[in-house]
């Protein structure tokens, strides 16, 4: 019965050296990263999530129900943010492609967190209903998608691909790389007639 515990006590200790001597550390100089630690995170430069939110926020008319992205990228490396707006009762907007075009560049300059590699979703509700704040018809005003223009709602959903797998991500991530390395620079408020009220209709 001893030499059977004796045995037993040194196949264990033999089992945690080896056990040991497979635990997983970080990557030897030379050997692949995995998808998730080739992603640009964390950046000196750029915005935060809070103030690119307040950015947003500041333009008259505007409520932003959410604004979240940067996280770690999951098990296939993909990350991106979604951002949601209301046009709030009162407000139409008359130059739509701008203020797309302001939400993407403000996402992309957001430095805290995980640069996006898969997309960016725009979701929008028109507060007052019809007259519906055409977002699919914005974004491709703006350039950032060339799918077919959906018909306008009350409630609608935009994405924009940043994905090199993808033709339209691919050039949507040479769009933001001609201004420099991610974060971007953050852009520059938008002017005041890009939404008005309501009852200045002619």
């Amino acid at each position: 019965m001893k030499i059977t515990r004796r045995r037993a006590l040194t196949s264990v200790v033999a089992l945690t050296i080896a056990l040991s001597g497979c635990s997983s550390g970080p990557p030897s100089p030379g050997e692949p990263q995995s998808a998730a630690e080739t992603i640009p995170h964390d950046a000196e430069t750029g915005q935060t999530l809070d103030e690119a939110r307040a950015s947003i926020e500041a333009i008259s008319g505007i409520a932003v129900t959410e604004f979240t992205g940067g996280g770690r990228p999951n098990v296939k490396g993909n990350t991106g943010y979604t951002v949601a707006l209301t046009i709030e009762p009162g407000y139409v907007v008359d130059y739509g492609d701008l203020l797309v075009d302001f939400v993407v560049w403000s996402v992309w300059s957001v430095g805290e967190g995980h640069m996006p590699n898969t997309q960016i979703e725009i979701r929008t509700s028109t507060g007052d209903g019809d007259p519906y704040f055409d977002l699919s018809a914005s974004g491709a005003g703006a350039g950032w998608t060339d799918g077919p223009v959906r018909e306008s709602a009350q409630h609608n959903t935009l994405v924009v691909p940043l994905s090199e797998d993808s033709p339209e991500g691919a050039l949507n991530l040479k769009r933001l790389a001609r201004e420099g390395d991610w974060p971007g620079a953050v852009p520059d408020a938008l002017p005041d007639d890009v939404t008005r009220t309501a009852s200045h209709d002619g």
